[in-house]
């Protein structure tokens, strides 16, 4: 269903109404259309928009910043970037980092090189087209788990536990992993994803053919700022951030006369020397008791 993988053209594009597969949402998110077509043009309110919810993406003016998704798409993705960073908002890094998964495979114009539809519907809501309800994301392993990596410290002040465990289903925390964490995020049966995406996550060197390139953008360090006016995360969010430990000073080395151990020799010599002292006293009392 997404027959062209090339840059500069999506793989679907706009929305197609309500997904009735899905009965419980907490974000009221539309599913999109099908639609593997040049990347538009992002101008006026939609490239201003663009500019807060996913700035990586807006690489220029109205005419070299192009998208893959809608004004109404981009509103829906501030939503759950919200969402999700009231829970990471304490690590900028990994609350950043967590928006441009959403950001790449909603808005990128490359969209349809890591992305592949495997099912529509034609329930959609505009005429003439077909509604997406599951689809392939394709991502360099790399990336996946340098993503999940700056987020896996996060804390939950009002818990004390781990941010990642809200995010990664029946694994928790402790069982969590890359794979995991995304398969929680593209459930369509978690409460917040409008429709099913099943992500791969490839190592280097593997490749999945038929013009597909695994997603591999940059990712921020839970210890690295974002931007100027942000701060890394901090220690109590990110071991890399912790100051250096400083290891403690060797011990002295062991006090030696010669080869012999310094205080036991001392010890003798002093040992040896009231012996000496005691035994001329005895001799000096006795000679004095036989004058």
């Amino acid at each position: 269903l997404t027959p062209l993988h090339q840059a500069g053209v999506c793989a679907f594009y706009g929305e197609c109404g309500r997904n009735p597969e899905v009965n419980v949402s907490l974000v009221p998110s539309k599913v999109p259309c099908l639609s593997n077509t040049p990347a538009r043009a992002a101008g006026g309110a939609l490239l201003s928009l663009l500019r807060r919810v996913c700035p990586e993406l807006a690489r220029g003016d109205n005419d070299t910043t192009r998208v893959c998704c809608s004004y109404g798409q981009l509103v829906a993705l501030r939503l759950s970037v919200e969402l999700s960073g009231a829970v990471l908002a304490r690590c900028p890094s990994c609350a950043r980092n967590f928006a441009n998964l959403y950001c790449h495979n909603i808005c990128s114009p490359d969209q349809s090189l890591f992305t592949n539809v495997t099912r529509v519907a034609n329930f959609s809501a505009v005429p003439g087209t077909q509604a997406v309800l599951e689809y392939q994301l394709f991502y360099r392993r790399r990336y996946a788990e340098a993503a999940f990596a700056s987020c896996q410290g996060v804390r939950l002040p009002a818990t004390g536990g781990y941010a990642i465990s809200t995010m990664c289903g029946r694994y928790g925390a402790q069982l969590c992993t890359a794979q995991r964490w995304l398969d929680f995020q593209g459930d369509k049966n978690n409460g917040l994803a409008p429709l099913q995406i099943n992500f791969q996550l490839l190592p280097n060197g593997s490749e999945p053919g038929q013009g597909i390139a695994p997603l591999d953008a940059p990712v921020w360090g839970c210890d690295e700022a974002p931007s100027a006016e942000q701060e890394p995360c901090s220690c109590q969010d990110c071991a890399q951030a912790c100051p250096p430990v400083v290891p403690p000073a060797d011990p002295p080395p062991p006090f030696r006369i010669g080869r012999a151990d310094g205080v036991l020799v001392i010890c003798v010599l002093l040992f040896a020397g009231l012996a000496l002292a005691f035994l001329a006293a005895v001799l000096c009392r006795r000679g004095a008791a036989e004058v």
